[in-house]
């Protein structure tokens, strides 16, 4: 076989090998803004919104669309009033920049609430942000679309498991117990 071409291939391989490696090196490196909702530990029935930033890079302008209206402080139970529309906020007025690992968690509400504005729709956000990744003159855009589904909240647990409260709470009691018999001494 000809040297030339030989020499040719290997350096077709060799460069087509470090473009992979650049590519894949980097995507390492970009943000991922995801949204999604979690139960509150720390007060039981209260469901919250969080906005977080689980990617290894620093996010950009961060604006949000949602296919549904997102509603704002959805409480109530079964006889849950529509809750208001969210109309201040991260999810109307963005966010500046999340580093990675940085997360914003609003408390949006319970769940009778939250069917009851959502109409037991599936919300769909996406999030809209720009990374500035190194060796690139532009910024680079990213989006990101989240799928919140409040029927997997159903039949769930939301008891009260908030135990430094509740050791608080304790404490509170024998201290008032103690201070009655030293009253009475």
């Amino acid at each position: 076989m000809n040297p030339e071409l030989l020499s040719f291939m290997a350096l077709i391989v060799a460069l087509t090998s470090t473009i992979i490696n650049y590519l894949m090196l980097h995507h390492q490196y970009d943000p991922e803004v995801i949204v999604y909702a979690l139960p509150d530990q720390r007060r039981p029935t209260i469901i919250n919104i969080i906005i977080e930033n689980i990617g290894k890079g620093r996010a950009t302008h961060i604006r949000f669309e949602s296919d549904h209206p997102i509603p704002k402080r959805a409480f109530g139970f079964d006889d849950a009033e529509t809750p208001d529309v969210m109309d201040d906020g991260p999810f109307i007025h963005g966010i500046s920049a999340l580093a990675p690992g940085e997360k914003r968690t609003i408390t949006w509400g319970q769940y009778g609430g939250l069917t009851k504005g959502l109409n037991n729709n599936i919300l769909e956000i996406t999030a809209i942000y720009k990374s500035h990744p190194s060796f690139q003159v532009t910024p680079k855009k990213h989006l990101t679309t989240s799928n919140i589904d409040l029927k997997s909240f159903e039949g769930t647990d939301a008891s009260d498991n908030n135990w430094d409260k509740k050791a608080a709470e304790q404490l509170e009691e024998i201290a008032k117990t103690l201070k009655k018999l030293a009253e009475h001494r």
